[in-house]
C-alpha cells in the first residue's frame, strides 16, 4: 500500500516529465518557426517579395527538419524563383 506522500512524490515526478516533454516541444516548433522565417528572408534576397509570398503557404506544409534543409539548400541550388518553387512543392 503506497502512503500519500509516495503517491504525490509520483504525481509531482509525472507533472514535472509532462512539462519537460511540453518544453522540448515548444522548442522544436520555435525552432522551426525561426528556420521558417529565415528561409523566408533569404528567398526575399535571393529570387525576390513575389517569390517569397509564394513560398509562405508552402512552407506551413513543412515541419519536419529535414524537409526544412532540402529547401534551404534549393535556395542556393536554383538559378530561378519558378525553378526553386518547383522544388519546394516536390519536397
Amino acid at each position: 500500500m503506497t502512503t500519500l506522500i509516495e503517491r504525490a512524490r509520483k504525481w509531482g515526478e509525472e507533472r514535472d516529465q509532462q512539462w519537460l516533454q511540453k518544453g522540448i516541444e515548444k522548442g522544436i516548433e520555435r525552432g522551426i518557426e525561426q528556420q521558417r522565417h529565415l528561409l523566408h528572408r533569404q528567398v526575399t534576397r535571393r529570387f525576390g517579395t513575389h517569390a517569397a509570398e509564394r513560398l509562405l503557404p508552402l512552407l506551413d506544409q513543412h515541419s519536419e527538419p529535414e524537409s526544412i534543409a532540402a529547401i534551404a539548400d534549393a535556395v542556393i541550388e536554383c538559378e530561378t524563383a519558378e525553378e526553386f518553387l518547383r522544388r519546394v512543392r516536390d519536397v
